[in-house]
């Protein structure tokens, strides 16, 4: 027969084992991290399926920034006198 030693050890064991288990099941219940995987999986299939049209609007906005830019260019250009202009001055005022 084991001595009362090894069954106290046992039973020590056992509710290690138990405080275990509803420590982890407490845990599940409050995080839920299959849950929070999941929204999270299904957030990253959204992102990539829209991620060709977020590149086309970021082209858009960047071919626009780049027309306002040569805009702003062409009239402070046309406002100062420089040598390489004068020529379309002259188109333009025939």
């Amino acid at each position: 027969m084991a001595s009362p030693q090894a069954m106290t050890t046992l039973q020590i064991h056992i509710n290690r084992m138990k405080n275990f288990l509803n420590f982890t099941k407490a845990f599940l219940k409050k995080r839920n991290p299959i849950k929070i995987f999941t929204t999270e999986f299904i957030a990253y299939l959204k992102d990539l399926c829209t991620v060709k049209q977020k590149l086309k609007k970021i082209k858009f906005r960047i071919n626009y920034e780049r027309y306002k830019l040569k805009k702003t260019e062409l009239i402070l250009a046309q406002n100062s006198e420089h040598v390489f202009l004068k020529g379309r001055q002259l188109n333009q005022t025939r």
